[in-house]
């Protein structure tokens, strides 16, 4: 049978309280009986110093006053034990002479014997004959075994009521103690069944610091690492599906646009002056939609990167000009950095011009209409600064927490695929990917740390109004 976990703290804990409270309460109750014997012994005693002191004569008339004022019998006999006089006892010439008390200090109560039809404690003591010549009697002294033992009953009902209800507050006490403990455990064991069942929330830390607060913190915890495991798996799923979707859709679509664009330069050379506007447009257009199929393979299928050395200011003056028509159908100004100085950086260029494009095709739609995206380039001796700002609403707090995560987006239509791009090349980089937000322009770096082959300059402040100095302030 399974018991409540309460049940299993309250049973032991309720049987060591009632095994102390039933040893102190009948040790009392011993101790009020063993109490009312001497109480009664102590009484006789003084009876039969009173007695034997006596100056007057023991007739029936002075042990009738003593039999009322002790609750005892008393019985006068001589030396061969023939009574002399009696309390009113009936049968008393049976009465044994075996055990004597010289003293009444020696008193106590002694066997029990029957007379009349009921039982009494007999003790002997030596008394002499006063008012009479004859040599010293004998003092009999019975005092009744019912009256003892009520009188021993009645002392012992104090204390074994103060213990029952000793043990009745005690038990309560200690259910009241085992809920308050089983409350968390049982919470605890809650959660670890939704934990069994992909519910990650994480349960009230008890306010006590003692072994439960550390063990609903470790549960805590492990909630927070199996969440973080769960979202793992979930994107690399989706990750892995896409992948072999986007695979063999963007084999076709590459090919295409690949078709496209040679028709369009073909034409292009065969065409006046005059229409080479348009095809510049229609040229790059078709070039940004083969760099969309690229940035579905990348998040798809990443690689490692594939380093060779090349001028960044190169990369963002060439991505700038792809994206300035559809900057300009945005209504959006799209600047991007002087060139202050000639930078060489060690990297995947066609991984980093991936990640780059999608923070400006991200920072333009978030600027919206009459809004401004800037493009900013630092580098020095530790690396290199791309910061991509826009005058846009930045991101939710939600999405900020879980920054570069696949498939998270605040855009209706949007698949969430940029950032985590962008992510994904910074780190396989050594760098990181930064969000911040700050006097209403939203911002996004790629930190690039310094390659086996860079050569970087000292850092130069890429473009004027940049929040700080040093490419790797925070």
């Amino acid at each position: 049978m399974r018991w409540p976990i309460r049940y299993q703290i309250l049973m032991p804990l309720a049987g060591i309280v009632l095994a102390a409270v039933l040893t102190v309460s009948l040790l009392n109750a011993y101790w009020a009986a063993s109490r009312t014997s001497r109480q009664i012994e102590d009484q006789l005693r003084e009876v039969a110093r009173t007695l034997s002191a006596s100056n007057f004569p023991l007739t029936e008339k002075v042990l009738g006053q003593m039999h009322g004022l002790a609750g005892a019998e008393f019985v006068l006999s001589d030396g061969s034990g023939r009574v002399q006089a009696t309390s009113g006892l009936r049968d008393a010439a049976v009465l044994p002479t075996d055990a004597v008390a010289d003293r009444w200090q020696d008193l106590r109560l002694g066997p029990t014997v029957s007379l009349a039809g009921a039982r009494y404690f007999h003790t002997v003591l030596k008394a002499d004959r006063h008012g009479a010549a004859s040599e010293p009697g004998l003092l009999h002294i019975l005092y009744p075994e019912r009256v003892l033992r009520d009188a021993r009953r009645q002392a012992m009902i104090p204390p074994l009521a103060v213990g029952a209800v000793a043990l009745a507050l005690c038990v309560a006490l200690a259910g009241l103690i085992a809920r308050k403990l089983s409350r968390p455990i049982v919470e605890i064991r809650t959660q670890v069944g939704r934990l069994a069942h992909g519910d990650f929330r994480p349960v009230a830390v008890p306010a006590r610091n003692d072994e439960l607060r550390d063990l609903a913190t470790s549960v805590n915890e492990l909630a927070r690492q199996l969440d973080e495991l769960r979202r793992a798996i979930a994107r690399a799923e989706r990750l892995s599906l896409l992948g072999r979707l986007s695979g063999g859709l963007a084999h076709h679509m590459r090919n295409d646009v690949a078709g496209a664009l040679m028709a369009v330069q073909l034409h292009q050379r065969h065409c006046h002056s005059d229409d080479s506007e348009s095809l510049d447009v229609a040229l790059r257009q078709l070039c940004l939609t083969e760099e969309h199929l690229k940035r579905f393979l990348a998040a798809g299928q990443p690689q490692e990167p594939r380093r060779t050395t090349f001028d960044p200011y190169d990369l963002v003056e060439e991505l700038v000009t792809l994206l300035t028509p559809t900057a300009r159908h945005w209504r959006v100004a799209l600047t991007g950095p002087p060139r202050d100085a000639s930078v060489d950086l060690h990297a995947d260029r066609d991984q980093l011009r991936q990640a780059l494009l999608n923070l400006l095709l991200n920072a333009l739609e978030a600027a919206g209409k009459n809004g401004e995206v800037r493009v900013e380039l630092a580098a020095d001796d530790h690396g290199l600064r791309l910061r991509v700002l826009d005058s846009g609403p930045g991101l939710t707090p939600d999405v900020a927490q879980r920054l570069g995560e696949a498939f998270v987006t605040t855009k209706v239509d949007g698949v969430g695929l940029g950032l985590a791009v962008a992510r994904q090349v910074a780190e396989a980089h050594g760098g990181s990917l930064r969000y911040a937000r700050a006097a209403e322009t939203t911002s996004f770096e790629i930190l690039l740390p310094r390659g086996d082959r860079q050569s970087l300059p000292v850092a130069v402040a890429a473009a004027a109004g940049a929040p700080d100095q040093s490419p790797w302030g925070t």
